[in-house]
């Protein structure tokens, strides 16, 4: 079969084309509503190849994966360094700051489907001890993932 240029340009012109997005999160010590040591937004539903650009308010923050779906998922952004990752595989991602993770200050990263929600409930649950302030923050976005 012999197709013509003209045509391959039209099919490609006329397809759905999958664009990936890029979402920002930011890393803050007090957002405007007075809450601290907090990510904006704490939950966030991505699609599968989508991006989130990690951006931290000074420079004693970072953004560290604690419980994902496979080891491919896992990050950690540098200290006070705007970073960017990739997501690349379905699931739901737990991360922290690490230096403020016992003030509470961790999200939920949901790309696309829910494969892995009760390990991550269960990884939740056997750190969530060593959190001494914020601890029903995580509980709130876990409640989110659909």
């Amino acid at each position: 079969m012999n197709i013509s240029k003209e045509l391959l340009i039209c099919l490609a012109l006329t397809s759905p084309m999958i664009v990936a997005e890029n979402f920002e999160v930011k890393l803050l010590t007090t957002d405007n509503k007075g809450q601290t040591m907090i990510f904006e937004p704490a939950f966030i539903k991505i699609s599968k190849g989508d991006s989130i650009t990690f951006i931290p308010s000074d420079p004693t923050h970072n953004a560290e994966s604690f419980s994902t779906s496979s080891d491919k998922s896992t990050f950690n952004t540098p200290m006070g360094k705007t970073s960017t990752i990739t997501f690349s595989e379905e699931g739901v991602v737990l991360y922290k700051c690490l230096p403020h993770f016992a003030l509470g200050m961790v999200g939920v990263i949901q790309v696309g489907e829910k494969i892995n929600k009760a390990k991550a409930i269960k990884d939740w649950q056997q750190v969530k001890a060593g959190v001494v302030m914020n601890q029903q923050r995580m509980d709130q976005y876990l409640a989110q993932i659909k």
